[in-house]
């Protein structure tokens, strides 16, 4: 198992966004709202979509995912990130679990583009729905986080219970959570932590992988691409170079 992973530095955010395709009044550069509504992100009128995210520069690059989509689990899709005309990284995208589908390469790798194509051949929509990406690096803290940690769901519902008491549910939304709990952070961790928590406390969305190294559909089960606030950052052990924080992860929906 490796340490856990916070992906912040969303470089879709200030990219050239170059799309094969895409319905007039939902364009590619919706891949920059934080909303993931399929009526606010990307569409494609299509089952095969084509995308290029590239930079002036040369930039870090970790994790490729895709998030709140209507892929289903017979889509495909492949990335390779180039450095000038040199493709430096390619892989296969993951399996597709609950909308959300990830590539992560074993190391950071640098490039100033990404080529990104992904295919849905037997969508039943006909066309395809790719609200929120992130392309970036991963910062990993020097240890990883307390089994004390927690995951759970907030649920949307709408409940009526007749005079008979028959319960009639309509279901609105289910909305991953986690609570990660770390004890073990240095100094130099929690400087960067609080740099991800300003970037997260303007909206932006945050990517966490509890274990970048597990296999393609444990990665696409348990990563959570969304809101991130923290609590009060302590010193329990003292004069050691340990602290403590709990932070709360929401999914973006």
């Amino acid at each position: 198992m490796q340490i856990c992973g916070f992906g912040w530095q969303n470089r879709v955010l200030d990219a050239t966004l170059t799309a094969d395709a895409q319905v007039a009044r939902l364009p590619v550069s919706n891949l920059r709202n934080q909303q993931g509504a399929a009526s606010l992100g990307w569409r494609v009128p299509r089952t095969t979509a084509g995308l290029t995210v590239a930079w002036s520069g040369a930039s870090p690059i970790r994790v490729v995912s895709f998030h709140r989509t209507n892929l289903t689990a017979g889509a495909t899709w492949s990335v390779t990130v180039y450095n000038g005309a040199t493709g430096v990284w390619s892989a296969s995208g993951g399996p597709v679990v609950g909308g959300q589908t990830l590539a992560v390469a074993p190391a950071t790798v640098t490039g100033d583009s990404v080529r990104i194509t992904v295919n849905d051949p037997t969508n039943p929509d006909g066309w395809l729905d790719l609200p929120l990406a992130y392309v970036g690096p991963l910062w990993q803290p020097a240890r990883n986080f307390s089994t004390d940690s927690t995951v759970g769901r907030a649920l949307g519902q709408d409940s009526l219970t007749s005079l008979a008491g028959t319960e009639f549910v309509e279901a609105r939304w289910y909305q991953r959570t986690a609570s990660i709990a770390h004890q073990s952070l240095g100094d130099a961790d929690a400087a960067v932590l609080d740099q991800i928590l300003r970037a997260a406390a303007t909206g932006q969305n945050i990517l966490f992988l509890p274990d970048p190294g597990a296999d393609a559909t444990t990665l696409a089960e348990q990563a959570l691409f969304g809101r991130l606030s923290g609590g009060d950052l302590s010193n329990p052990f003292g004069a050691a170079d340990r602290h403590s924080i709990t932070l709360t992860m929401t999914e973006r929906l």
